[in-house]
């Protein structure tokens, strides 16, 4: 792996530390910002170590940022030295604006001109939520395996409904980090603020509306810097619809789909592949 630096004193605007990995580039021209999906560490996402050394041998600086939805479950170091209770199970979606504000100030604090947003999983929804909000001045956006949060979900646990009004419940008894009775799908335990946060009607996280699929994706429509957009081929079928994703992509000046054979979510064995991906498309649009 390239040499990288560890940064561990950044602060987001309310207060957070989030320690980010910096795979450094000689020439200081293009930065790419990686947001993680849920729990994501830097550990679990082998493939962004391997993305990062193929754009950094290419002189393309790349930041993995830590959010505060990383790990099922943290305690993250405030500025004033106590601790924050985060992790994917309670966080709120909105905030990730903080965290990828932070994100770019780092990467132009370091001398990079230009920056790309990478998203992966529910980190895409991140950044599409943050480019409709803050209009970023950045070069382009890649999302890599984009999930429809909302539709999968709700097309996954038939307890949805008994979800929502169990979290509503809590909230309105002051009681806003109650966990949730059961597992989410069999996979996580939510507090009753996030599974509310991101699952009530209209929420701001049901950005890639696939399945119920409406005439106009307000978020995503609004994104007009080029896009690359990429799913392995044996990852649900949610991820595989990307010429919809570029129907929906009104204002993109160029948008980019590809579908990576034998390929999952992580792209196991398919990290070089998937970064040479990124890196193609990235020369194509300097």
């Amino acid at each position: 792996m390239s040499k990288v630096e560890f940064m561990n004193d950044a602060y987001t605007e309310d207060g957070l530390r989030l320690p980010m990995i910096h795979f450094p580039s000689e020439e200081k021209d293009i930065c790419v910002i990686f947001i993680h999906g849920m729990c994501g560490t830097i550990i679990d996402n082998y493939f962004a170590t391997v993305w990062g050394d193929i754009l950094v041998a290419n002189n393309i600086g790349f930041i993995y940022e830590h959010n505060r939805g990383h790990s099922i479950e943290n305690d993250i170091v405030m500025k004033d030295g106590s601790f924050r209770r985060y992790g994917c199970m309670y966080e709120i979606f909105e905030e990730c604006l903080y965290d990828i504000d932070l994100a770019i100030t780092k990467a132009k604090e370091l001398g990079y001109k230009k920056i790309i947003l990478l998203g992966h999983s529910y980190g895409c929804n991140k950044v599409i939520y943050y480019y409709y909000k803050r209009k970023p001045d950045i070069l382009g956006v890649v999302l890599a395996s984009a999930p429809d949060m909302i539709g999968s979900h709700i097309s996954n646990d038939k307890d949805y409904k008994h979800f929502i009004m169990e979290a509503k419940k809590n909230i309105d008894n002051n009681e806003p980090t109650k966990l949730l009775h059961k597992m989410i799908e069999n996979y996580i335990y939510f507090s009753s603020q996030t599974y509310y946060n991101w699952y009530k009607e209209n929420s701001n996280l049901d950005n890639l509306p696939v399945i119920r699929n409406p005439k106009h994706w307000e978020q995503f429509s609004q994104i007009d810097v080029p896009i690359l957009t990429f799913s392995g081929s044996i990852e649900e079928d949610w991820y595989l619809h990307l010429d919809l994703l570029k129907e929906k992509a009104i204002k993109c000046n160029y948008f980019k789909s590809l579908i990576i054979s034998d390929s999952g979510h992580t792209y196991k064995g398919k990290e070089k592949e998937s970064g040479k991906i990124i890196l193609n498309w990235i020369k194509s649009i300097k």
